[in-house]
């Protein structure tokens, strides 16, 4: 490929750079705030939220306006939501793999009312939730929960899952080639674990807009960014549960955090809005079938 011509060519001032930036970037901590729960009233819905820093919500101080919180802002307003963030910073595609595959499951289905129908199953797409499965008023608080029904529970069904993944591969020596092969991992391992029924993942961001990359590097990894991202189409073209998410913003210095190079509060928004909307379209696709 082309940027690996770049990489023989530029790469002992591109390795220099990224030990610079390495060394010199502040580290941010992780969101706080409750990492599962239930918001809303409405139709069920399950949601899993899984990735890297940007999941997790570097960058922010709550999870309240990381994307988890955002997200299920939006898709509270019609939903019920059983919500579920499974993200750690610094998460490789393959460091999330091992993690899913090693998350304990006991004795119980979902324990949450709201797992009583589902609403992107196609047998159970009429409203037939019964007055016993309410929310509680006790935890009609999505984002203040602090025991994570994925934990607690036999392997759930899962309505829709949406992964923030690829920074931290895209920056380690990895091919695309094998990262694409490590997606195809991912997505089997959510349909058979979890029975997701809609895989939201998000497309690798324009690094070549993140100011805490100096150029060349921060060109360079544009372009291999965007490499990632032809694969990815290519792949989910192929995966009819799977579907690409594009944050619809070119980032500039003041959209992002203050280390330059993790989401804003702005950028959240927009990632948890632009979700919702594709969660949306989806079901109600589905529904007038």
């Amino acid at each position: 490929m082309f940027y690996y011509f770049v990489l023989l060519i530029l790469g002992p001032l591109l390795l220099i750079q990224g030990r610079l930036v390495r060394k010199n970037i502040p580290i941010l901590a992780e969101a706080t705030g409750g990492r599962s729960g239930r918001l809303g009233e409405g139709r069920p819905l399950s949601l899993l939220v899984v990735g890297d820093s940007a999941a997790a919500g570097v960058g922010v101080e709550t999870q309240d306006d990381a994307l988890s919180g955002c997200l299920t802002r939006v898709l509270a307003q019609k939903y019920c939501v059983d919500w579920s963030l499974v993200a750690k910073s610094g998460n490789t595609t393959e460091d999330l793999i091992e993690t899913l595959q090693g998350r304990p499951f006991q004795a119980d289905s979902l324990s949450v009312g709201c797992s009583q129908a589902k609403v992107l199953d196609d047998k159970n797409s009429g409203d037939n939730r019964s007055d016993d499965n309410k929310p509680d008023d006790n935890s009609s608080d999505g984002n203040n929960s602090d025991d994570n029904w994925l934990d607690n529970s036999s392997a759930p069904n899962i309505d829709v899952v949406l992964v923030s993944l690829g920074v931290n591969d895209l920056l380690s020596p990895i091919r695309e080639s094998h990262w694409i092969a490590q997606q195809v991992r991912l997505i089997k391992l959510l349909k058979s674990k979890y029975s997701a029924k809609h895989i939201l993942m998000t497309a690798v961001p324009p690094l070549h807009c993140f100011p805490a990359f100096p150029q060349p590097l921060r060109w360079f990894l544009g372009l291999r960014a965007s490499e990632f991202n032809r694969k990815l189409v290519s792949l989910i073209e192929l995966e009819s549960e799977c579907e690409l998410v594009i944050i619809p913003l070119m980032p500039i210095a003041s959209d992002m955090a203050s280390d330059g190079f993790h989401p804003s509060a702005k950028i959240y928004r927009l990632w948890g809005g632009t979700a919702a909307k594709a969660i949306e379209k989806r079901i109600e696709s589905l529904l007038h079938r």
